[in-house]
């Protein structure tokens, strides 16, 4: 199992980067995990959306599932230019009424709403859905497949549940948002150094930041190795082996 970076940006995308965005690639088929405002652009330098086998969406604010719509509108019309793309199974929180209006037609994707405790399984790839703390419904996702065991935190503020998220993960892709400070509250996101904790006080066995500001990074990777010592940066473009 490999994972490519496509976005990793806070927020809002950066001059130059993306949002979240992370291509998984498992027992011969392509996930992806969120794809977020300026993803798209960087996913298809390498990756034809007709190949992608499933898309997760770990909660609906539009820095993780923005570009969702680019890429509906995209497949729909090479639908209807003749090319036989088959649908694309998605997996979204419940989707409020204008968002199913704009993705769920015509055919484009086969739409599943992912609730708290969901699993899901595509041959011998097998995703675990664990509900956390945000501003909307969020889930932490745990994708295992060829015996390793990717974890991913979504946006959360610090809960227990991120403890379950984390547990044993061969690789942990946590949010890293805050550092800290007067205004590292952690309600709705992670310090760096929470992010170094959960993995270290659950058996990660090496931990990824994502979901930071740019100018931030060498003081979230600190901060963040402070508590653990193999954690690394995201960087787009970049893969990372699931060993």
């Amino acid at each position: 199992m490999r994972m490519t970076v496509y976005g990793n940006n806070a927020t809002c995308p950066e001059a130059d980067g993306a949002c979240s965005c992370f291509l998984i690639e498992a027992d011969g088929r392509r996930i992806l995990l969120d794809m977020g405002n300026g993803s798209l652009a960087k996913l298809q330098k390498d990756v034809d959306l007709a190949a992608l086998d499933l898309i997760v969406i770990s909660h609906l604010h539009f820095d993780h599932f923005g570009d969702l719509f680019c890429a509906k509108y995209q497949l729909e019309s090479r639908r209807a230019c003749g090319e036989a793309i088959p649908r694309i199974p998605l997996l979204t929180p419940r989707l409020p009424a204008w968002a199913r209006a704009e993705l769920c037609t015509n055919d484009v994707f086969e739409p599943h709403v992912i609730e708290d405790g969901l699993r899901f399984r595509m041959g011998d790839v097998a995703l675990e859905f664990i509900g956390t703390v945000h501003l909307v419904e969020s889930y932490g996702v745990r994708l295992e497949a060829e015996g390793r065991t990717l974890a991913y935190s979504g946006d959360a503020g610090a809960c227990p549940q991120l403890a379950r998220v984390a547990a044993g993960a061969d690789l942990f892709l946590c949010e890293a948002t805050l550092t800290q400070g007067p205004c590292a509250e952690e309600g709705h996101h992670l310090r760096a150094a929470t992010a170094g904790r959960l993995a270290a006080e659950n058996g990660a066995k090496r931990l990824l930041l994502t979901h930071y500001h740019t100018p931030q990074a060498q003081t979230v990777l600190r901060e963040a190795r402070a508590y653990f010592e193999r954690t690394e940066l995201t960087a787009i473009g970049k893969t990372w082996e699931v060993d």
